[in-house]
């Protein structure tokens, strides 16, 4: 016989499934954001390395890079960063201290190893999110999220192909690793701190005081490091390394973050590896291989164990 208890029984299932539909699909809003950065990200080195090739200094790349990026945010979004408040100031000037230490990190160490070693150990942020985001938000990850990171981590080194060959320490390769560090602690740090802040004034702050911490050093370090005849094509790469791989991928990241756990938006971001290697692919730069398939796939699958819940569901109570 019907009563109200099986009304009731039913209007709880729909508004779970409904509840589950309605989180997925914003869900999958924002990890396709954070997929948008890994993207632009990815198209970084390459500007990265021809800016540097046309006889930029380092630290140099850094400070265009911000100054067009700032200026790109300010002009977009200028009501919101016009409303920026102390505690958003706060926030976006220590995790741009940590976003500054990565830039100039990884651009230098570039220098001094190569491509593939600087792509591979600045990737390994993935390592240190879970750990660093333990420690800020004092919440043990759950167990799932070690294993995949370091299904994650695995993924990575069979895509750069870093297990085929014996990796040497040079002093490039301590600066990338560092970087890494510090861009682990720029994404946890965004974790913990973007749910108190709009995102682009968020993101205009982090970039304004990388653009000014670069600009410190190389005033300090590297103001005569730049070969002057060649800065004017090296300008116009800042400009698409300002505007397409830094103002809009941090203004996303930033955004995503508000629902998006660190470590798997760190999973998610550390795809850039993957992109990076199909515009190769695309472009005729390199061929297409196990590894990138297979990497790709492992990172993928890190991923989907992130995201999958093994708690057993329960049922609901025979009325």
């Amino acid at each position: 016989m019907w009563s109200c208890k099986n009304c009731v029984k039913i209007k709880f299932v729909y508004k779970k499934i409904k509840g589950d539909i309605l989180v997925g699909k914003s869900t999958f809003k924002y990890d396709l954001m954070l997929l948008v950065v890994a993207l632009t990200w990815s198209t970084g080195f390459i500007g990265t390395k021809y800016a540097q090739d046309y006889g930029m200094s380092s630290s140099l790349i850094v400070v265009f890079r911000m100054l067009f990026a700032s200026a790109a945010m300010l002009i977009i979004f200028f009501p919101q960063i016009g409303r920026l408040t102390k505690v958003q100031i706060k926030h976006g000037v220590i995790a741009g201290i940590f976003m500054s230490a990565g830039f100039l990190l990884q651009t230098i160490g570039m220098q001094y190893t190569d491509v593939s070693n600087n792509a591979f150990l600045t990737t390994t942020n993935v390592i240190f999110v879970p750990f660093i985001s333990w420690l800020l938000l004092k919440k043990r990850p759950p167990l799932k999220t070690f294993l995949a990171v370091a299904i994650g981590f695995f993924g990575i080194s069979i895509l750069t192909r870093a297990l085929d060959t014996t990796i040497s320490f040079s002093l490039g390769d301590i600066l990338s690793l560092l970087c890494a560090a510090s861009y682990a602690m720029q994404i946890a740090y965004i974790g913990y701190a973007a749910k108190e802040s709009e995102a682009a004034s968020f993101s205009f702050v982090q970039i304004t005081v990388t653009g000014v911490v670069a600009l410190v050093y190389f005033l300090l370090f590297e103001q005569k490091a730049s070969s002057m005849p060649m800065l004017g094509a090296a300008v116009w790469i800042t400009l698409y390394l300002g505007v397409v791989c830094t103002a809009l991928p941090y203004w996303l990241e930033c955004t995503a973050q508000k629902y998006i756990p660190a470590a798997r938006s760190a999973l998610i971001i550390s795809l850039e590896g993957m992109f990076a290697s199909i515009i190769s692919v695309l472009l005729g730069l390199e061929a297409l291989t196990w590894s990138l398939i297979a990497g790709g796939a492992i990172i993928m699958g890190s991923i989907v164990i992130l995201e999958a819940d093994f708690r057993r569901k329960k049922a609901l109570p025979r009325q």
